[in-house]
């Protein structure tokens, strides 16, 4: 389970290198200095791969924050077996799949199921630990 984890963390790692190299060409082509970048909101105008890649980003610091606790607490709780690691792989899966989708055709209406999937594997991880704590 904690190699899911450690690859959710990499995949949030090489989201931002991605996004920074696609976001600071951007940046200079819409003559936006760093300071611009103080308050996100002034980077608006930058739109399509860059705007979707910084989305994409902010998404990660978001539902999968509450994977690596819900990992960490399965591990150290010793009750990681294997449907919990089939739900990790597969929430890490459907992040991956998530975030490549948004780069790309960014199409809400397949988008959103890709996240539904990752958070109903995340709730199955989360209600199993919840379950065997309270035993």
């Amino acid at each position: 389970m904690l190699g899911a984890l450690y690859v959710m963390a990499a995949w949030t790692a090489i989201t931002w290198i991605i996004m920074t190299a696609v976001r600071i060409p951007a940046m200079n082509a819409a003559g936006l200095t760093p300071d611009d970048a103080k308050h996100t909101v002034n980077l608006n105008t930058l739109q399509g791969t860059p705007r979707q890649l910084a989305d994409n980003y902010n998404h990660l610091f978001e539902v999968p924050v509450i994977f690596y606790a819900v990992v960490l607490a399965i591990v150290v709780g010793g009750h990681a077996d294997e449907m919990h690691m089939y739900c990790a792989w597969g929430f890490v899966a459907s992040r991956v799949v998530h975030s490549l989708w948004q780069w790309t055709v960014n199409a809400v209406a397949l988008r959103f199921p890709l996240f539904a999937i990752g958070w109903v594997l995340l709730m199955i991880m989360i209600v199993r630990e919840l379950l065997a704590y309270i035993g």
